[in-house]
């Protein structure tokens, strides 16, 4: 049963009442979580997109601030055009008015006049190297040869020293005589658009601070002026993939650009295939009230079952664990024996828990009622087997003196003796009712005193005390019942006169052990040997022989005699010890 208990115990403990009860909670808010998560994983897409919606409409403002400078650019060009042939007759006018006409444009860098051998003719920022022609350039030869208009790729600006984007217009010879059009090529100008000043009139409040804006031309990307990040993220970039996936008018999502990992591209084109506009930022997720709300969104659930679980742990520790273990240590002082303790304290606990104590309370009453009439049954079982004990000693007594009264008065020697047989057997069965009223457990019988008792009386019946010969005891400390008490303290008697009669035989002096000896598997042996003179020839046909086999059938064991170590002869007995009093 203790050993059920104690595996109930180790079971429960990994069962535990608040493990179990969490456990569920968190089944019951599994739905809400996962509920949670698919809606915070969707605002969390639809942020993303209304992000890269945002780098969309940045780049086509990009875009639309560039082009409108491209389109005053060219507008400035084509009034120049109308009327180059009066400039370029007075140079030092022309560089006066290219002048005034740069200065009215922050985005424009300088103006130039050339003319049909591509020469210098006039220009707003004086050349900075000694270089003057022009003719090889491509925009040159493109308008030479019947272009009207032209946009250069990007490129530093030889007169102005800045990164520009050239527009270029084609100048026609004078009119004629008669006032009518010619189309003989005259000369170009050129109207450079600085980039970074075009970039300054973006507006970046749509992006963040470590957003960066480029011009992607076919030589490469042109990092712009504006951006809080000092590397330039399309140093690497693959600008020919770029110029393929721009269109005019709309922004579009680059895919395969080659910029820094974490950073979304939005491609604008400003002239097709030839320039175009691109912003890389981060789409950033977390860094609005928008982001503060998708996180919200898993999180606050997530907070809620997780202050609901913590408020559950204390509140199941508080409310029933510490009363579970209050009531489990005045269980623990009941079976230790104090049925009469009162759990006081658990008045002050939830009403169920304080019934439950109640009624623990009630039982541990009830059991020291049931205890005490138990106790009084067993004293009063007791006394009423002490007194039967005691009275059948008092009449084997009587029949002893009895005995003792009848072999006085028989001259027969053998039926004297018979008698006097008898009397040693009745005393060694009244020694055993003695030894049970006056022990404190009637369940069992210890058996070294017992033995001294019982050696005790039968050297004084047989004349031990009067004679040489000496009986010694040696007796491992052992509880036998009652029912193997008897038969083994017979088969002592009978062994121990046997030897008294018959091993001494024409000798004065003599010694006789009596051996007790038990080993581990709770068999015992009981032995009696003497030094005396051996077994004689009639040994084993007697009544004593006859007797000692009874006995030790009774104790459940095997009679064998054998020469003793002293040696004389040796009578044993081997049985099993009986634990039915331990019960």
């Amino acid at each position: 049963m203790l050993a059920g208990l104690s595996e109930a115990l180790e079971n429960g403990s990994r069962r535990g009442l608040r493990v179990q009860l969490l456990a569920v909670l968190v089944l019951a808010l599994m739905p809400l979580l996962v509920l949670s998560s698919v809606q915070g994983l969707m605002e969390y897409e639809q942020q993303r997109e209304r992000e890269i919606d945002r780098l969309h409409a940045a780049a086509l403002t990009a875009s639309e601030a560039i082009t409108a400078a491209f389109s005053r650019a060219d507008g400035k060009a084509g009034a120049i055009a109308s009327w180059s042939f009066a400039l370029m007759d007075d140079p030092a006018a022309c560089e006066r008015t290219l002048r005034h006409m740069t200065q009215a444009d922050i985005t424009v860098s300088n103006i130039a006049v050339l003319d049909a051998q591509g020469e210098l003719v006039c220009s707003a920022v004086p050349p900075a190297s000694d270089e003057r022609n022009y003719n090889s350039r491509d925009w040159f030869q493109a308008l030479r040869d019947g272009a009207d208009r032209t946009h250069s790729d990007v490129v530093f600006g030889a007169m102005s020293q800045r990164q520009v984007v050239l527009t270029v217009r084609r100048l026609r010879a004078a009119p004629g005589v008669d006032g009518s059009e010619t189309d003989i090529f005259a000369g170009v100008v050129a109207v450079a658009t600085d980039m970074n000043a075009a970039a300054r009139l973006v507006r970046r409040e749509r992006l963040s601070a470590d957003a960066q804006i480029a011009l992607i031309s076919r030589q490469g990307a042109l990092k712009l002026e504006g951006s809080a990040v000092n590397d330039d993220l399309f140093e690497d970039v693959a600008v020919g993939t770029l110029l393929e996936q721009a269109r005019p008018g709309e922004a579009i999502r680059a895919q395969g650009t080659g910029v820094r990992s974490g950073y979304e591209v939005i491609v604008a084109s400003l002239l097709p295939e030839r320039l175009g506009v691109a912003i890389a930022a981060p789409a950033r997720v977390f860094e609005n009230w928008s982001g503060i709300s998708v996180i919200s969104t898993f999180a606050i659930p997530a907070l809620m079952t997780l202050l609901v679980l913590v408020c559950v742990w204390m509140a199941v520790d508080y409310f029933i664990l510490r009363w579970l273990t209050y009531l489990q240590r005045i269980a623990q002082l009941y079976a230790a024996g104090r049925l009469d303790l009162v759990p006081q304290r658990a008045r002050k606990a939830p009403r169920e828990v304080a019934r439950l104590a109640a009624v623990m309370e009630q039982m541990a009453a009830s059991l020291d009622e049931q205890r005490t009439e138990l106790a009084e049954a067993v004293d009063q079982r007791s006394g009423l087997l002490r007194e039967i004990h005691h009275r059948v000693k008092n009449n084997l007594q009587v029949i002893v003196s009895l005995l003792n009264l009848q072999s006085g008065r028989i001259s027969d020697p053998a039926a004297a003796e018979a008698l006097m047989d008898a009397r040693r057997r009745i005393n060694a069965l009244a020694l055993v009712h003695r030894s049970l009223y006056e022990t404190d457990d009637l369940r069992f019988i210890e058996i070294a005193p017992f033995l001294k008792d019982l050696i005790h009386n039968l050297a004084e019946v047989l004349g031990g005390h009067d004679s040489n010969i000496s009986v010694e005891i040696e007796c491992e400390e052992l509880a036998l019942s009652p029912d193997q008490a008897a038969p083994m303290a017979l088969f002592v008697t009978e062994a121990v006169t046997n030897a008294f009669k018959h091993a001494f035989a024409g000798r004065d002096s003599g010694r006789i052990v009596v051996r007790l000896i038990c080993n581990d598997d709770d068999r015992c042996e009981i032995a009696i040997g003497d030094n005396g003179n051996g077994a004689s020839p009639q040994a084993g046909t007697g009544t004593g022989s006859s007797l000692m086999h009874a006995f030790a059938q009774q104790l459940g064991g095997q009679f064998t005699t054998r020469v003793s170590a002293l040696g004389g002869y040796e009578a044993t007995v081997s049985f099993p010890v009986s634990k039915n009093w331990d019960s």
